[in-house]
């Protein structure tokens, strides 16, 4: 008799999950090995952090093994495709011993005594091997449970029923949680963007991410964008709510291996002070083990606690979470706008004597984006225009970013040089600006997933809607010419060279990237969203290109000579096209709502 199609896909999906226990246990073991042999050439970690690292690197498959022996097969993928999320952003983190071993701010690794370029060594291999073959090990976790609920509910070493069993159940526990492990994943991924540790020595220096080397600075950013994206897909993408706990808890503990060293380096090193950048950190990694820990109700469960509810109706709380994440999202669009105000109007820099500081040129555009993202915040509180705002809402906050960086820059430029000047004021609040830009923006986009779930008709499949299609050709045009434009100056002046994408790389570039990155990935959305989804979200791309363009008048009274540069054409081109595009939708959404009247009248 021939086994039913269900139990060999059973047993193929434990064959994937077992083959990914095996190469996490080789990525494991390449850690722990390139932990214990010097990064590079002639070099010792500062103090005896084998032990620790060895630890946190089998912590992973550790959990994963244990979940496997208790029969949650679903939780120990999702551990194993947390980790491994954070797998790419530590791989180009370690890059930085190749291209200079003495800028990183890895203790645990090399103490830096000198400035001498030394050679990679064995264990920096080691460890990159490792990270590949943590990914790999991530990326076979995720097909072994390719989103078939079966895996996930598995056979329960208990006689209880399974939580999993329970859909109504799991789409409650995924609305409950989901705004809060996005938050708390962004909160981690802002720790670990501060200062590691502080340091008296002048060979270890203790910098945050925005003021390390290229290399770093790329890992950093890679891990603070991995942390909020990998929670929300985990914990949206899978029916099942053993996948997302494990994915979460993996998360954490790859969080923890990031900062548990520092917090040692901190405690342990005479030179070194613990900083509060890893303790931000690994409090967001409590945060993720907080809700892995959490369970979905069973209805039998939710009916107990609930005595509104009508018997054989589930729970009716997808509109009320809606509500609540609209208001929540308003909240925190106007103490964005707040802070960016403060921080347009308060010194960037401290000369600490009578002598004037020089002002940043941006702070008049950090202001507008903050306005931007302020008027767009305040009609949250309205719902009947709430849902139409919030799309623009989602790709205006960038706008900050843009801003913020390049008020950054005079900060970090005019400090970067010793003498008498220091940072001011004005630095905090631009860091606090941006940071409340971006949970605004994480906030947001969990509105627009529970929005999408409660909507009467859903997209499937993520297919190319009709008016995606008529908009392919002004969205195409809108791409090509917003990269162009962050790519290209907006002010062009004698003495005066704007940080770009391709050349002058500089603190200000990141936000340019940050805006070009979010444009393309809306733009493309755009294209399977529903009309009205699509035309708020090309109204914010119109936006975001309008204040890029607005550098040039809101900045160029601090610059002598300065003149329009190609960007600014490119930006206004770019706005245009998004514009048509947005028109295209409106027109599509309005012959959409004629045709459903008049099969209504039928």
């Amino acid at each position: 008799m021939k086994p039913s199609s269900a139990a060999q896909e059973r047993s193929a999906d434990s064959a994937t999950l077992l083959s990914a226990l095996v190469v996490a246990g080789l990525a494991a073991s390449l850690l722990a090995a390139g932990a214990a042999v010097p990064v590079v050439a002639g070099a010792e970690p500062a103090f005896a952090s084998a032990p620790l690292l060895d630890v946190l690197a089998f912590l992973p498959v550790a959990v994963a093994i244990a979940l496997v022996l208790s029969s949650r097969r679903a939780a120990a993928a999702g551990v194993l495709v947390g980790a491994a999320a954070l797998a790419p952003g530590r791989l180009v983190l370690d890059l930085q011993f190749v291209a200079d071993p003495s800028m990183a701010s890895r203790p645990e690794l090399y103490m830096p005594g000198d400035l001498v370029t030394r050679a990679p060594a064995a264990g920096l291999w080691l460890l990159l091997a490792g990270h590949l073959a943590a990914a790999v090990a991530g990326l076979l976790a995720l097909r072994a449970v390719g989103g078939k609920p079966t895996l996930a509910v598995g056979t329960p070493a208990s006689s209880e029923p399974s939580a999993d069993s329970d859909e109504e159940g799991v789409q409650r526990w995924r609305q409950r949680w989901l705004l809060v492990v996005v938050v708390t994943a962004v909160v981690a991924a802002c720790g670990l963007l501060m200062a590691p540790f502080g340091s008296e020595d002048v060979y270890l220096l203790g910098r945050n991410a925005f003021e390390g080397p290229a290399a770093a600075m790329a890992g950093h950013l890679l891990l603070a964008c991995a942390l909020p994206v990998g929670a929300a897909f985990l914990i949206t993408s899978s029916a099942t709510a053993d996948f997302a706990r494990g994915g979460l808890a993996g998360l954490a503990v790859g969080v923890t291996a990031l900062a548990a060293p520092h917090v040692v380096s901190g405690a342990s090193l005479e030179a070194v002070d613990l900083s509060s950048g890893p303790v931000v950190a690994l409090a967001g990694a409590a945060g993720l083990l907080a809700v892995a820990a959490t369970r979905p109700r069973g209805r039998a469960e939710a009916a107990a606690l609930t005595d509104h509810d009508q018997p054989g109706h589930a729970p009716q709380a997808s509109v009320p979470g809606q509500l609540r994440l609209q208001l929540v999202t308003g909240i925190l669009a106007t103490l964005t706008a707040v802070v960016a105000v403060i921080g347009s109007f308060t010194a960037q820099i401290s000369t600490g004597s009578s002598v004037e500081a020089p002002e940043s040129p941006a702070r008049w555009l950090l202001l507008a984006s903050g306005l931007l993202v302020g008027v767009l915040g305040v009609t949250m509180f309205v719902p009947a225009v709430a849902a139409a705002v919030r799309p623009v809402l989602s790709v205006a906050w960038v706008g900050v970013l843009v801003a913020g960086t390049a008020v950054l820059d005079t900060a970090i430029t005019a400090t970067g040089v010793p003498g008498t000047m220091s940072a001011g004021p004005g630095v905090l609040w631009t860091w606090l600006a941006m940071f409340a830009a971006v949970v605004t923006a994480c906030c947001s986009a969990v509105t627009g997933i529970v929005e999408r779930e409660n909507a009467e008709a859903t997209m499937v499949g993520g297919a190319i809607t009709r008016a995606g299609l008529n908009m392919l050709t002004p969205l195409a045009a809108a791409a090509i010419l917003a990269v162009a434009a962050f790519g290209m100056p907006v002010v062009v002046a004698p003495d005066y060279v704007e940080p770009g994408l391709w050349s002058d790389f500089g603190t200000p570039s990141w936000g340019l990237l940050a805006g070009a990155i979010t444009v393309l990935a809306v733009l493309a959305l755009a294209t399977i969203s529903r009309s009205a989804r699509a035309a708020g979200l090309l109204v914010g791309v119109a936006a975001v290109l309008g204040l890029r363009a607005a550098a040039l008048p809101l900045g160029e009274g601090h610059i002598a000579g300065a003149g329009a540069g190609p960007g600014l054409w490119l930006a206004l081109a770019g706005a245009t096209a998004a514009m048509i595009a947005a028109g295209i939708a409106v027109a599509d959404a309005r012959s959409a709502r004629g045709r459903a009247d008049v099969e209504g009248q039928r």
